[in-house]
């Protein structure tokens, strides 16, 4: 038998093969991945085009489901001095609960009658009274109620000399309108004294 009648290999052992196998594979896994690519790419225009539509129909004239409820709280720290106690306007928070408008105002209290010694309270010195566009706001927790006087601050006795705080919850008419926190001291020789609070964010 001569070399020229030597037996052939097969094909698939010869290097071009594999080199070909090869740059076949990898072009198949390559287009493969492209496509998935392309879906998700089409997947985001479709969701960005419904959601600019969505953005379109707030525009026209609709409102989200769920409008961003009001709380935020007003620094006021203003101080009035009478004759024979002293308050301090210090805060008013304006939140929503349920749906009412609800005012906390915090303030604090100085008895300055040494007379009367170390049980004065802010009931006893002063009529409070809270009002929007001149109308009488209720105290939703009852603190001027006589039967409260354990719980409520207005009846905390205040030493002479003595500074306690209070808070005050009412329910407002509306959040737009200011509110007047008129003082009206017991003593019945001086004025009222109102402190007017904007209650505008």
């Amino acid at each position: 038998m001569s070399k020229k009648e030597k037996a052939k290999k097969p094909f698939f052992k010869k290097w071009w093969f594999w080199l070909i196998a090869i740059i076949v594979i990898s072009g198949i896994i390559g287009a493969g991945g492209e496509e998935e690519k392309v879906e998700g790419n089409t997947s985001k225009k479709v969701e960005n085009t419904v959601q600019t539509e969505n953005n379109d129909n707030k525009e026209e004239g609709e409102k989200d489901p769920k409008p961003k409820k009001k709380n935020f709280t007003i620094d006021i720290n203003e101080e009035l001095n009478f004759k024979l106690f002293d308050v301090v306007v210090e805060k008013v928070k304006v939140y929503e609960k349920g749906n009412k408008i609800l005012a906390d105002i915090k303030m604090k209290y100085t008895n300055r009658d040494y007379q009367y010694g170390d049980t004065k309270t802010f009931f006893v010195s002063t009529l409070f009274d809270v009002k929007q566009n001149n109308v009488d706001l209720e105290e939703i927790n009852n603190a001027w109620d006589v039967e409260n006087k354990n719980r409520s601050d207005v009846f905390f006795p205040n030493a002479a000399g003595g500074t306690t705080g209070i808070k005050l919850t009412y329910e407002l008419k509306d959040s737009e309108t200011p509110i007047d926190l008129i003082f009206t001291p017991t003593t019945e020789t001086e004025g009222t004294e109102t402190v007017t609070i904007d209650i505008t964010e």
